[in-house]
């Protein structure tokens, strides 16, 4: 039973995790430059550094596992920058990214909006041991005998991002732009790379009588082997988010779609977020959900003591 679990986890989700890297994580919420690389150092008052990891759908054999540490911050006044590195385990395969990302950002009045461009390479390897089973695996298969060399890809990815009047947040990134092989070999693709998106949209309002400020959003994505899908969230937050909680739901064609929680707190510069997502379709039964967990560090961007422009305006 095991070799057969094993079977059908590296024929098929070898193909899917080789062809999705997006919208694995669900505290994008918190760190949007997961989905998107235009909220490169949209935060131009901070630098941030992000480890992510998620366990989906625990106690079942062989889920994904998956772990992320990122920096994003701004560069001068107009200039973002952000690194990610990633890793995601599922049954006898690992897949590894290693990413950069570069934004512009500009004002116009009320509405502030970025531009951002990222650059990665990704690389998929099955354990070895795993498959020296001659009797369940092909070892003449040109798929698996690549996947233990380690099949390596470059891709890119364009973003926008923006807010008005500091209230509205909108959002909408092309994934995979560009998958180049790098043994020169492209692969097919029957749909192309502008059907895959992710568009997001939402609000922060704040209620001064409680203290509360509360953000419902929206996320619609479509993504390499997987069906399209839509986010709905509300978080909450108390006291200069001290207290933080919310509330996901994310519908899932032919299914019941998921649920899930959401609570953390920010003590000075460090912000800790927990969520735990169940399915409410039939598998639920079959696992104990998914746990996720994010620790985000905040640290303010320094003063400006080399603008000429505030030693111009002294002197004079």
């Amino acid at each position: 039973m095991k070799k057969i679990v094993l079977l059908f986890s590296v024929l098929f989700v070898f193909k899917t995790l080789s062809a999705q890297e997006e919208g694995v994580f669900g505290h994008y919420l918190f760190n949007p430059v997961l989905i998107n690389p235009g909220a490169t150092g949209f935060d131009d008052e901070h630098h941030n550094v992000f480890m992510n990891i998620r366990s989906s759908w625990t106690n079942f054999p062989g889920t994904p596992k998956t772990y992320a540490l990122s920096y994003n911050g701004p560069v001068g006044k107009r200039l973002g920058l952000g690194a990610m590195l990633y890793t995601e385990n599922i049954a006898s395969i690992t897949f590894y990214r290693a990413q950069l990302s570069y934004s512009f950002r500009y004002e116009v009045e009320d509405v502030k909006l970025s531009a951002g461009f990222s650059t990665q390479f990704n690389s998929t390897r099955i354990d070895n041991s795993d498959i020296a089973d001659q009797t369940v695996f092909d070892q003449n298969d040109d798929l698996l005998m690549e996947a233990m060399d380690g099949d390596g890809v470059f891709d890119a990815s364009l973003g926008f991002y923006g807010t008005i009047k500091d209230r509205y947040t909108f959002g909408f990134s092309l994934p995979n732009l560009v998958r180049a092989r790098l043994d020169g070999i492209e692969g097919t693709d029957d749909d192309g790379p502008l059907s895959h998106f992710l568009i997001n949209f939402g609000g922060r309002f704040d209620i001064s009588d409680y203290k509360i400020k509360l953000e419902p959003s929206v996320l619609i994505k479509r993504v390499r082997s997987a069906p399209t899908q839509i986010d709905f969230n509300l978080v909450s937050s108390f006291l200069q988010e001290r207290f933080i909680t919310g509330l996901t739901y994310t519908t899932i064609p032919d299914a019941n779609g998921e649920f899930g929680v959401i609570l953390g707190t920010k003590y000075n510069a460090v912000r800790f977020i927990y969520s735990y997502d169940v399915h409410l379709g039939d598998f639920q039964q079959y696992n104990g959900g998914s746990h996720e967990i994010t620790i985000n560090f905040e640290f303010a961007r320094g003063a400006g003591k080399f603008d000429r422009s505030k030693k111009y305006r002294k002197d004079r």
